[in-house]
Formats: structure tokens, sequence, C-alpha cells
């Protein structure tokens, strides 16, 4: 009999029903008991726990991808364009609305964020007309690059920022003034993405989403040329920052498999330029074409320092270079296993990018219910903070409050979980979770894994740019130590 599944069947049961107890009292009056919430001692834990790092970052450069965002409600913008569920499939390229229908079904009724490219720029140009015309709407800034440099801006005051890519007029206005942009980023127009967003719960036809998150769509010209390229290292070399920031290689997905190759190569050759002591982290977004993912990790990850990216980009990094777990989805309540999550983080650092010449020593994994940085030794300090910053964010942007008030949030994480899906020796060592200290970290070999729960919002005002907002917040965080 395999006595190791039934023992680690009772420790989790163990440790599910130890935790129960684990929410702590405080005594105001004789014989009352006052109980605090797991979601409370969370953010108690976080005020303690998160530190400073021992030399702040002062100057950071982001590009390359810039656009406004038109957001409006996903199914309002449905039925004013007469389009209900039918077929639900997925396309990697939008041409038609039919295609809009599809794909959309598909990601609303699994509850998971997505971007596909649309490919028909007429049919894409009567859709933002439709969309403009909504009396519910707003205007933003878009793009990955755009959006790190805005909460960056917002979060800080003594942190000099330059963005570089196309900055159309409406996007312009919108960016706070202390964002350095040069002349050469400045264009006549803006290129606008659709963000359609929907809540937890909300029907659209016999459909019902279990998760508030959105579904984006673009016909972006500018951003898929990675226009601004050009001018990259000698504005950053210029600006002289302590880190750079960059994404909107996702925004390849349209373009031919020699175009990717060549923009990717183009892109490798610039950051070629920079001092190897300079660090670089490269934010995914998502994407549906598995070649363009292969040909990202071929050519441009061994020459980035820090990887960022969400659940879906995980599985698909995974799935695309037969990696571990390349099925890994997140459940109805948002959740994925923690375990599953840490080997592909394993196997990135230790497997995929291989030889002395790689610079990759960090990933940052965000999803919906928990964050987790993992790194290589000698190389990041201040890691356990920055993942907490990130998580931190996460609450406090969708729910829209500084500080988060527990009542809004909620705590998803279960109660007990192994640290591995397929290495004994972690899979048979069971964590119990303590609200009140939230943040952890754990060794496999060589990487060291710090992870931190996330306070989920209730009731969410907005999902678009949490990815982008909780890597640019770590980073501010995070100290690369073999700048100093």
């Amino acid at each position: 009999m395999e006595w190791g599944p039934l023992i680690l069947a009772f420790a989790l049961i163990a440790a599910a029903y130890l935790y129960g107890f684990n929410l702590k009292s405080t005594n105001t009056e004789p014989n009352v008991r006052q109980v605090t919430s797991a979601e409370s001692q969370v953010l108690q834990g976080w005020d303690q726990q998160i530190q400073e790092p021992a030399e702040r970052v002062k100057r950071v450069a982001v590009g390359l991808n810039v656009n406004a965002d038109l957001i409006v409600s996903a199914t309002s913008l449905l039925d004013k364009l007469g389009i209900q569920p039918a077929v639900s499939q997925d396309h990697t390229l939008l041409n038609s609305l039919k295609d809009l229908q599809e794909s959309f079904a598909f990601f609303f009724e699994s509850g998971a964020a997505a971007e596909r490219y649309f490919a028909n720029g007429e049919v894409y140009k009567r859709i933002i007309e439709e969309a403009d015309k909504l009396e519910q709407k707003e205007y933003s800034v878009g793009g990955n690059a755009a959006l790190m440099a805005y909460k960056m801006a917002e979060l800080t005051d003594d942190v000099q920022i330059l963005l570089i890519g196309p900055i159309g007029p409406k996007v312009h206005s919108l960016m706070p003034s202390s964002v350095n942009i040069h002349e050469t980023s400045l264009r006549d127009t803006d290129e606008v993405h659709l963000i359609m967003e929907y809540a937890k719960g909300e029907k659209w036809g016999a459909l019902t989403t279990p998760i508030a998150t959105r579904f984006i769509t673009s016909h972006d010209v500018a951003n898929a040329e990675l226009d601004g390229l050009n001018v990259f290292s000698s504005s950053v070399k210029e600006f002289n920052p302590d880190v750079v920031m960059f994404s909107g290689l996702h925004l390849l997905d349209s373009s031919s498999q020699s175009e990717q190759q060549n923009k990717l190569s183009a892109l490798v050759t610039e950051l070629k330029k920079l001092p190897k002591s300079l660090p670089l982290h490269l934010e995914l977004a998502s994407m549906a074409n598995e070649g363009l993912v292969q040909f990202i990790v071929a050519q441009v990850l061994s020459s980035v320092h820090s990887l960022g990216l969400n659940e879906q980009e995980l599985g698909l990094v995974s799935r695309a270079n037969n990696g571990p777990h390349p099925d890994i989805t997140a459940e109805e309540s948002g959740y994925i296993e923690i375990g599953a999550v840490a080997d592909i983080l394993y196997w990135i650092l230790t497997s995929l990018v291989k030889g002395q010449s790689s610079l990759l020593t960090r990933v940052h994994f965000h999803s919906l219910t928990f964050h987790v940085v993992a790194t290589l030794p000698n190389q990041w300090d201040n890691s356990v903070s920055a993942v907490g910053v990130g998580a931190r964010i996460a609450g406090r942007q969708a729910c829209g409050d500084v500080p988060i008030q527990p009542s809004k949030v909620t705590l998803r994480i279960p109660k007990a979980f192994p640290l591995s899906a397929d290495y004994a020796p972690l899979r048979k060592t069971v964590v119990i979770v303590d609200p009140s200290n939230p943040l952890m970290t754990w060794k496999r070999g060589q990487v060291t894994f710090h992870f931190s729960p996330v306070l989920v919002c209730k009731k969410p005002g907005k999902t678009v740019g949490l990815g982008d907002a909780i890597s640019a917040t770590a980073m501010l965080y995070t100290q690369y130590m073999q700048r100093l």
C-alpha cells in the first residue's frame, strides 16, 4: 500500500483544522472575545514584514508599448453591436464580429483574462466608433510600458522615469508631468486599445462568468512594429537609469514568423548595447501564438535579468517549450496550484534558459490569489518585501482603496498547501498558512521562492493594468546586487 498520498492527505486535513483556530483575538473587555479577520491579519503582517531596500531605485527607463485604453462594459458593447453568445471558441487572431463573439464567449465562460489582435482594421474601427458612443466609457493610459511608468510616477515623487514608445496626444495629456518623454517618442495620433471589462457573476445571454476580469483587443500598427526600438538603447544610455523595464512583445502576435524573428533580433541587438550590470525586466502579456513564445524564449530571454508573467503566460511558456504542468490553469475561484507554479518557475530558471551567457536570474509570477518571486543566489535583495508590495498594490488598485478595507477583500489561498507538485521532497512539505505572517520563503536547490497571498477585491472597480502595477511596484523595492 502507498502510504505517501495517505500521509499527505492527513497532513492537509490536520493543517486545515489547525488553521481554523489561527485567528488572533483581542480582549477589550472582560469575557468579550473579538476575532481579527484573516484579511486584517494579512494587512498587519504586510506592514510588519515589508522593508525598504538598502538602496532605492532612483531612475527607471520604460518601453516600448504605449497606447490609449478605451474602457467599456463588455456586455453593454456587445449588446450595442447586436452580438449574443453562440459558439465558444478561441481565435488567435480576430477578423470579424463572429470571431469576437466566439473568442469573448470562450474566455467569459472560463473567467480568464485575454488579449487578442484584431487583424481587420475596418471592422475594428467600427467597433471603436460604437464603443465611443456608449454613455459609460473611460479613456486612460494604456500599454504595459506606459502603465508601468504611470504607476511608478503615481507611487513616488523621488524616482525619475523615462517613457519610450509611440505617444499620441491623448496619452501625452493623461501622463503625469513627472514622466520624462523625449520628443522622438511623440506621435500625431494615438493607438487605441479596447478594454472590455466584466464583473464576477455578470451574465451575457445564458453565460455567467465566475471572475471579474477583462477581454482586450486592438488593431495596433505602431506598437506591433515596436515603434521606438531604433532609439531605445541610445535613449536609455542618455538617461542612465538604475533599471530598465520593457514590454509589448505580445503585439508581434499578428506578424509573420519572419517578421517576428527580425523584430526580436533587432531588440536583442539593442539590449546588447546596454551594460550587463544594468538590470533588464521583461513583462510578458497575453498571447496565443506558441511559435512567438518559442522565439521570445530562444532569442530574448537569456538577454534579460528578470521576467514578469501571469498564470496564462506561465502555462503558455511551459506548453510551448515542453516544460512541466503544460495544462496548468486557474480554478473557477481564481486559484491556481501553488506547488505546480513553483515547479515551472524552477524549470524556467534552471532548465529553460541554459548556459553561462544567460542573464536571467529572477521571475516574478502574479495571479489573482497569490504571487511568487523566484530568484537565483547572490543576484537580488529584498525580494520578499518586493513580492509583498506587489501583492498589496493589487488589492489597492482593484478596489481603489488606500489603505485596503478588510471588509472589501477576501483571502482565497488554501489553508495549507504543498511546495511542489512533482518534486518529492517538497511535495511532502505542507505549509500551514499563517495570515499574520503572510510573506514566506523556501528553497529548491539554488532557487529561492518568495511568496505572498493577495487580498482579492470582492467588487473590483478596475482590472486592467494590475500586472503592470504589480511588477512596477515590486521593482521599486527590489535591489539588483550586481549593480552595486
